[in-house]
Formats: structure tokens, sequence, C-alpha cells
């Protein structure tokens, strides 16, 4: 197939593999021409002698005539006319040198190096000159003849391909031409995403979305009623739910222009009307059999805003996240049919225990006339049912059916999958239960009247609890009370969580105690009593704690290398005793669970030679140097040697008063003469040891 030119390249256009094939396919098929050509001995021309300059010279021989016209009708030596117009529009110049290499190399600069060769042009690199896409290979280059516009296709040694272009003189970035191995990974990586594409769930979920337009094309109102037009007479027309404009004086109209909705039923004697004007007023309208309504103005900001903060206020109509998370976890799937009614119908021919377990269902309800058999009442029941699960035949393995007639009656069964049904039990009525339950209060109070003589011992629950901890003592009743404190509390309780006992004499005579019984398999940080006072004209006293006192007693693993002239920290990480469990190894730190005063005791044995020497041992609360310890200090001796060992003992105990929260640490200043560094040698927790004992439980205020 003869050549076919692409003559009208735009600066964007892309070069595909078409278009590289197109061209291989010219050269080659060029190269093949010209081979031919120059192996044709025939004159193929019809040069004449004339033309080189023999037209004196005689011929010696002359082709006889027949041979003349022979040749002459020879069609496979000759060229048409329509051939040669072909060719001549041909690609006539070269893109590869003679033995079809490249043209020329580029070893500095692609930018620069391609402007020498403005036509199709097939090129190789090697390296990575500037602007080139890096590595080594080949590929060509085609340009506009004012050089502005062009493209160049690279194909690397490492079977990949680029593309540059040049657009009114400036140049793109490289960019990679995928191969169809790569292109496909990508897609299958794409096919992949599921982020990006939409399943047939959620196809079903838009199909079922709103499909009936209620705005126009452009997303303003589907309708505009104008002064003349009114609202009774077009809302009833356009069914369904319709966005619309009006006029301010709309017959029928809010008496305002408004945007905004309607929704009317098919019939169009049933909807509502919502509109919304500038003002930033909302107004409504119904329709109701066909009879319409006054428009009401809605809400205003203010007003709602008033509202939403009374609500806000109102813990009673929230619900925590706690709840929140409880209730997604609760029952999700349906129980009752799409209009609210029971899931499962139990007829007069049913067997009741039968149909419940057959139905399929592990959690639903029924509705049950009054002659199936094993039914648990001669009397129509609604209820529920629970199955763990069914087996092969359909028969539940665990469960249990609650069935109400409609005399109020309740019967409930369970079924064991080794067991069987257990047979209906019918359950006490409200008014029976509670019959039972006033002679049981009455019993009990008889019992408690007869057997205690102190009427003022009393558990507070519910909205007697005081779970407030600033709530003044006035408020407590007189007498021995015991209160339970929620879970969270943070109202000023020593804990979150306890029991509070109160012991009252009279106002002026009140003690509170708070309780707690921290979970001691996770810490004891929580364990131990607190008391505080109570007098009117001061208020409560802070509160102490009184046992549940902590102890922590830990040592030291491996030599520590201590910087000469500097203070730092002591590595105390091997724990030895820590009642509250509150002690951190990884930070060396004690920290205070409650606020109280501390005994803190450190000792060190320090590597040290018979120089002099002067190490300090310092107690630190919250980063920050706070008591002195211990002191060593050796003055420089007569006969100061570097390698004689004389090793140092710092030791000693000091008081700290503590807020909940602080921490303590143990650092230590070092310095001394010579060039031996000291360290703190690897001893048990006899010699190297951190010791805190809680002595009270309050921090009192310095004086």
């Amino acid at each position: 197939m003869a050549y076919e030119e692409k003559t009208d390249w735009l600066p964007d256009d892309p070069i595909n593999e078409d278009d590289v094939n197109r061209w291989e396919k010219g050269i080659k098929d060029a190269h093949t021409d010209l081979a031919a050509h120059k192996n044709d001995m025939n004159n193929p021309h019809n040069t004449t002698k004339a033309q080189v300059g023999l037209g004196n010279v005689d011929n010696v021989q002359q082709a006889a005539k027949k041979d003349f016209d022979q040749h002459e009708q020879d069609q496979v030596r000759h060229i048409t006319e329509e051939e040669r117009e072909k060719w001549n529009g041909a690609q006539l110049s070269k893109i590869t040198k003679d033995d079809g290499q490249p043209m020329f190399n580029i070893t500095s600069d692609f930018h620069t190096e391609l402007m020498n060769y403005p036509t199709l042009t097939y090129f190789s690199y090697t390296g990575s000159p500037l602007n080139s896409p890096g590595g080594s290979g080949r590929g060509f280059w085609a340009c506009s003849d004012s050089k502005l516009y062009g493209h160049v296709l690279v194909m690397t040694n490492d079977n990949r391909t680029f593309r540059k272009t040049l657009s009114n003189g400036n140049w793109s970035d490289w960019f990679e031409v995928e191969t169809t191995e790569g292109a496909q990974t990508k897609v299958n990586a794409h096919a992949a995403n599921s982020d990006i594409h939409v399943t047939q769930s959620d196809k079903d979920k838009w199909n079922n979305s709103q499909l009936f337009n209620i705005t126009a094309d452009n997303g303003q109102g589907k309708l505009y009623l104008s002064e003349t037009d009114d609202f009774h007479e077009i809302v009833p027309k356009n069914t369904g739910m319709v966005h619309f404009t009006s006029a301010s004086n709309t017959v029928n109209g809010p008496g305002t222009a408004v945007r905004g909705i309607w929704t009317i039923n098919a019939t169009g004697n049933y909807g509502q009307i919502i509109g919304f004007d500038n003002a930033n007023k909302t107004y409504r309208k119904t329709v109701s059999g066909g009879n319409w309504s006054d428009w009401v103005e809605l809400e205003t900001t203010a007003g709602a805003e008033t509202k939403v903060a009374n609500h806000a206020n109102d813990s009673s109509a929230h619900i925590t996240a706690g709840e929140r998370n409880k209730w997604n976890d609760g029952q999700l799937s349906k129980i009752t049919n799409d209009a609210g009614g029971v899931f499962v119908w139990i007829g007069d021919t049913d067997d009741f225990l039968s149909k419940i377990v057959k139905s399929g269902e592990r959690f639903a309800t029924f509705y049950s006339t009054g002659k199936p058999t094993n039914a648990p009442s001669t009397l129509s029941t609604r209820g529920f049912f629970h199955f763990t699960a069914t087996d092969s035949n359909g028969n539940g393995t665990f469960g249990y059916v609650v069935a109400i007639d409609y005399r109020n009656n309740m019967f409930t069964n369970y079924l064991d999958a080794n067991l069987g049904w257990q047979g209906w039990n019918k359950v006490e009525t409200e008014s029976g239960a509670k019959a039972k339950t006033d002679k049981a209060l009455t019993d009990a109070k008889n019992y408690v009247d007869t057997n205690y003589t102190n009427q003022n011992l009393t558990i507070l629950t519910g909205s007697n609890a005081i779970q407030d901890a600033r709530t003044g003592g006035n408020e407590y009743p007189l007498g021995l009370t015991l209160m339970d404190v929620g879970q969270g509390n943070t109202t000023g309780y020593p804990l979150g969580y306890g029991i509070v006992k109160n012991e009252k004499y009279s106002d002026y005579r009140f003690v509170q105690y708070f309780y707690n019984n921290g979970n001691i398999s996770y810490s004891y940080a929580g364990t131990g009593i607190w008391v505080r006072q109570w007098y009117p004209q001061s208020g409560w006293t802070e509160w102490e704690k009184i046992s549940g006192f902590a102890h922590v007693n830990v040592g030291s693993t491996g030599k520590q290398e201590l910087i000469k002239g500097e203070t730092q920290k002591i590595n105390y990480n091997r724990i030895i005793k820590d009642s509250h469990k509150i002690y951190d190894t990884n930070n060396s730190r004690f920290i205070a669970s409650h606020s109280g005063m501390y005994l803190v005791g450190a000792s060190l044995i320090i590597e040290n030679t018979l120089q002099y020497s002067n190490f300090e041992l310092y107690v630190y609360v919250n980063g920050s140097k706070y008591k002195l310890i211990d002191q060593y200090r050796m003055p420089s001796p007569k006969d100061n040697n570097d390698t004689s060992e004389f090793n140092a003992t710092v030791t000693g105990s000091v008081t700290v008063p503590l807020n909940a929260g602080d921490y303590v640490e143990i650092y230590v200043y070092v310095g001394y003469s010579g060039s031996a560094t000291r360290y703190v040698q690897d001893r048990n927790g006899i010699i190297n040891y951190f010791d805190i004992i809680e002595l009270g439980g309050h921090n009192y205020p310095r004086v």
C-alpha cells in the first residue's frame, strides 16, 4: 500500500501507534523503490543522447522497431502520470541515513539540537542529555517550517515511550505514553477501586430516588405565579412536588413574594405549600379534602433559637454517646410488616408453635386467633418471638415467645433444643403484681419498724441521691445516709464513681466520707477513703485522703553514664513494689494520683576515682528542681590519681507536697577532675533505689 501523507497536523495532535507505523512503512517503501531504481539500467527516465551531450554520436547498435514497441508497452519498467503525481507528493526528504539508521544523535540538549531538523526526522540519543526523558533511546521529531510547533516521540531502551510537544515556541513537559500492559494494569487497579465505583445496591438506591423534576432545568422555580394567578387554582393542577416562585400579590398568596415548594396528591385534594420570602420569613398553607387553610407564618429565627436553647438545656430530651452506640448496636431488622402491622399471621388451622418456628424469622411480631393448636389462650393474641437460630428442618433451636390476649393477659413459652417447648406460663397482671408488691413493701416496712429503732438510716436513690459534690451540706437530710455516685462524675468527688456516706447531726455538725473500690486487677490508683466537713459559714473543706496510701520502691538496671558538669535524670526502671501501679518506668517518674504529702527517698552509688569530685542528689517536681537530698564532695586529695577507684554514695530522703497529676523524678549533678568517666554502678535495690511513700491525703498550702 502506497504511503499516505497527513498534512493537517495541529500543535496539540497526539502521535499514536498508527502514525508511527505509517511513517515506518513509508520509510521502508521509499527505500525499496530507491533500491529498485538504482538497479534499473534500462534508462527509466528516457534520457536522450542530446541531454547527456552525445547528440553527434552515432549508435553502433539500435533496437529493432518491434523491440522498441515492446519496450514502450512494458508497464513494469515505465511509470504512469498518476504514479508520477503520487510519488511527487510523497516523502522526498530524508528522515534516516542511507543505511536506515538515525539521521543524527542528540548529545547535549534536546531543545537546541532538534531545531536543526525542522522536518520529520528519525534520531537517537544516549545517556541523559539536557531536557531528555532520561535513559537512552530513539525517536521521531516533526516540526513546522516556522519551528514554533512540533512533536517529539521517544522510545527508550527499557521499553518505555515518551512524548513532548512544542507549541508556539514553548516546550511541554515529557509525559509517558502508556503500554497496553501498563494501561491494562491501571485499568485493573481502577476497576478494583470500590470508592469511586457504584454497586448494584447504589444503583437500586438511586433508581428509587427522586426522578420527577421539581425544578426547571436551570434549578430555578418550575412554575411562576403572577399577579393574576390563584394558588387555589394552580396548585391542584400541578400535582406531585413543585418548586415555584410567586409575585407579591398573587391571589390567595401570603401577601408577599415567595419562593418555595408544594406537594399535592394526584387528585389535588391534599397537600402542603411552604414559601420563603426575602425578609427571612417562612409561610405554610395546607389543603385537606379540597379545603384550604389560611397561610401560617412559621417560627422566626430568634424564636426557634430560644426554643432550641431551651431544648438544648433539657438533658432528659437528649441521648449520650453511650446510648447512641447502644441503640446503633440494637435491633435493626424488620419485626413488623411495612405498614407497621404484625409480621406473622397465625390462623385457625395452624399449629401456633410450629408456625412461628417455621416462619424463618429470628425476631418478629405476630397475630394469632384463639383457635390454633398449642395457642396460649382461647382469645386472640398479639406478641413477639425470638429464636437464636433454626435447624435444617426449620425448627428453632433456642428461643422464646411472648403473647398478650385482648383481655391483657400475658403468656410466655421457651424453646430448648434439647428439652423442647417448656409450656405456656401466664405472667402476673399489673394489678396482681402491684398488690403483691405493695404487700411485700408493707411487710418489709413492718420488719424494719419492728427490728430497727433508727428511722434516719436510709439509702438515697434516684432523685433523692445528691450527685453534685458542690451541693451545700444544708441540702442533705439528717442522720446516716448512703448514696451511690455514678461513673464519670466530675462535679468534685475525689473520683468519678464510688459510695458516699453522710453523717449529719445538724448543719453545723456534718462529716462526709467517700469510699472507692477500684478494680485492683487493673490499678490500685482508685482505692481509698476520703473525708471532708461542712460548716454553713465556710462551706465544704477540701477532701482529705485517710486510707489507701501509695508506696513505690524502684531500682535501676545496668550502668548509667554521668556527663561531667551536667545535671541529669537517673533512670530507675526496675519496679520492686508499686502499691497503686502508678510509677512510669518509661519516664522514670512517680505520678501522684491524689493530692497529699509524700516522703521521697533515693540512693545512688557512683563509680569514682581518687580525684576532686562533687555529686549532688536532687528531687525534681514537674520537671523543675525542688529539693536537695544529699551532697558528696571530696576535695582534691594529696595523691590525685585518675585510676584509683574511690566510689561515692549519695543517699537521703525529703518530704514533698504534691497535687494530683504532679510527677517526681531524681536528678544528680556530677562534677569532678580528671578525664575518667563516672557511672552509676549496676547494683541492686539495696544501694540504688527510689522510694516514695504517701504520708497524708491533703496538700496543705504553704505558709
